[in-house]
């Protein structure tokens, strides 16, 4: 007979509890416990499931601070081995661990906020997602971590989208060996170290699997800023190693290294394959927008377009090599290409306000160059794997030095792209045969989410991708569509063609 609102007994119909513990031993499917405001240093552990359509609810009591807090608390929330949970509304702070979803699925923890986890326990330190599925993490904001901040390892289906990540030891998140996760529309910072890390398993958690991080789609984050690395290998946007993954619609800018290192070495980083990296910004890096490691066992197949690379000068924070002492200092370098195969770019356009020239483009290593300067011009006639690639003096963005990469009514990238991939053959109906399959997204089976809106070259009509059989490279469309052979296909669009970079202009 407990009333929450005017929190005494006997005026009200529900239940009330000293301690989690007391809630979480009764709490069924369909019911919601309210937290009111206060500081609790006890584990939430989650004892018992919901059910599709009918989760248990855990959250504050409207808009009250409710805080768990305390150094032993490893972690400070607890999902393992349960399904249909909701976490909503905690401040997090000054624990050992933040929360775990082990063997957890189909769970969502939204609208919380995590700070100062203070043990250097790797992957376990932050959000930690293991063998989980199906789980949404959404709309949180976490800061200060001893360690890696988001863990996804051997975990896959999961959706971490409006988040703002600022500041860990190590990464701010990882994928490792996870497959068909999304990352979408967050917010990166970090002073200490790098971004994003994407490879597989070799050891991480006990867990060894190779070759086995792929379908990930990663579109519509900010990378704001990483840390100066010193004399190591430079901190990156994303140091990604994963196959037949979707980067896209991402603003790298302010990074110490590159925006994008395309990554070989060791045992977890060696399977680099099948990617498609598009419709990006690469902005004013202090090495280049993005890096293409040499070596390897398998990096091939890995395709890039439409992508805006510009505003980026070479700074030698490493200064252990001579040619980035001697040569690339202060160089406009854009795109750092250490190696002559496995990558294939396309319609990608250059900011410089000198126009044309050397270095906007490089390849070499640390100790030496492996071939005479070109400019992009020369890179598409003599570059098999380099092909339309153009210079403009202005992108005409919305506010440049404010980092708003929208463009301009009179930018040159509007319609400047290429589109993603061409029909097979003649046709209509729902059932879509294209030439590459992998630049598009059919949800991932994630609850909540739809495929992408695709749009045929001169056809003003869309149709949204349900699903996609990527062996026969075949769209499954909500509508019937006719098509000739050879017809572009992309993203919605507008105007005569896709835009180059993050924004298409009139949306």
């Amino acid at each position: 007979d407990y009333s929450i609102t005017d929190r005494s007994c006997g005026g009200g119909s529900d239940t009330a509890f000293d301690s989690f513990s007391g809630a979480t031993a009764v709490a069924q499917a369909g019911d919601t416990v309210y937290v009111r405001e206060g500081r609790f240093k006890e584990q939430l552990k989650v004892r018992n499931d919901g059910a599709a359509g009918n989760y248990v609810t855990f959250r504050n009591y409207e808009s009250e601070t409710v805080t768990i807090t305390g150094a032993t608390l490893k972690p400070a929330i607890d999902l393992t081995n349960r399904e249909y949970v909701v976490i909503q509304g905690f401040t997090v702070e000054k624990v050992g661990r933040w929360l775990y979803f082990l063997e957890a699925h189909n769970n969502i923890v939204r609208d919380n906020s995590f700070s100062q986890a203070y043990d250097t326990a790797g992957s376990k330190a932050g959000i930690f997602f293991f063998h989980a599925s199906h789980n949404r993490f959404l709309n949180n904001t976490l800061e200060d971590n001893a360690d890696d901040a988001l863990s996804l390892v051997d975990s896959e289906r999961n959706l971490v989208a409006g988040n703002s990540i600022r500041n860990a030891h190590h990464a701010l998140w990882d994928i490792r060996c996870g497959n068909y996760n999304v990352l979408r529309n967050n917010y990166f910072y970090n002073d200490q170290q790098k971004d994003g890390e994407v490879y597989d398993c070799d050891g991480q958690v006990k867990t060894y699997k190779y070759d086995s991080t792929r379908r990930n789609l990663i579109e519509g984050n900010e990378f704001d800023y990483t840390a100066n690395s010193g004399n190591k290998s430079p901190f990156s946007g994303i140091q990604y190693a994963g196959q037949q993954g979707i980067i896209r619609l991402n603003r790298f800018h302010d990074t110490t290294g590159p925006g994008l290192r395309m990554a070989i070495y060791g045992v977890e980083a060696k399977n680099n394959w099948g990617n498609r990296v598009y419709n990006n910004v690469m902005h004013s890096s202090e090495f280049a927008g993005t890096w293409l490691q040499p070596g390897g066992d398998k990096f091939f197949d890995n395709i890039f377009k439409n992508n805006l690379l510009g505003g980026s000068s070479f700074v030698n924070n490493d200064s252990r090599w001579d040619w980035w002492n001697n040569t690339l200092k202060g160089k406009p370098v854009q795109a750092y290409i250490d190696r002559s195969d496995g990558y294939e770019f396309d319609t990608n356009i250059f900011v410089n306000a000198s126009g044309d020239q050397e270095f906007l483009a490089v390849k070499g290593n640390g100790n030496r160059t492996s071939t005479s300067q070109r400019t992009i011009a020369e890179w598409n006639s003599g570059d098999s794997n380099f092909r339309n690639g153009s210079v403009v003096t202005d992108a005409r963005f919305i506010d440049e030095s404010g980092r708003d990469f929208r463009l301009q009514n009179d930018s040159p990238l509007i319609d400047a792209g290429t589109f993603l991939t061409q029909t097979l053959s003649a046709g209509s109906g729902t059932e879509l045969p294209v030439e590459d399959a992998s630049f598009f997204y059919d949800g991932f089976d994630i609850p909540g989410e739809q495929g992408d809106e695709i749009m045929l070259d001169g056809d003003s009509q869309a149709a949204r991708v349900v699903s996609i059989d990527y062996n026969t490279n075949t769209l499954t469309l909500d509508r019937s569509l006719s098509w000739n052979s050879g017809q572009g296909v992309s993203l919605k669009y507008n105007g005569s063609a896709p835009d180059v970079g993050a924004f298409e202009s009139g949306n």
